[in-house]
């Protein structure tokens, strides 16, 4: 696998993992404003407030996580050189 194969997998498995925190905080909202006694006050209180139900509290807080994740930069992957193998009666030169 390519540098850059390995780049764009890394990006679609971030991208992922974004979609789907956004779409669990989207499901918590949903729910708790269409299932629960009161829950669009509810939902317009958190946006006021800041005061939500523990579900919505955990889905930000995993989108906050991957967020953190997805924009700390990480260290490029180490690059490792092949030793020349010992070849008996023949003098090796270097390319560098």
């Amino acid at each position: 696998m390519t540098a850059r194969e390995r780049k764009l997998c890394t990006m679609s498995l971030t991208a992922d993992e974004l979609r789907k925190a956004i779409e669990n905080l989207i499901d918590a909202k949903l729910h708790d404003a269409l299932y629960r006694p009161g829950g669009l006050d509810r939902l317009r209180a958190h946006r006021m407030t800041g005061v939500a139900s523990p579900d919505i509290r955990a889905a930000e807080q995993k989108l906050e996580e991957v967020l953190s994740e997805t924009l700390t930069p990480r260290p490029p992957a180490p690059s490792y050189r092949r030793r020349p193998r010992k070849i008996e009666g023949v003098e090796l030169i270097s390319t560098d």
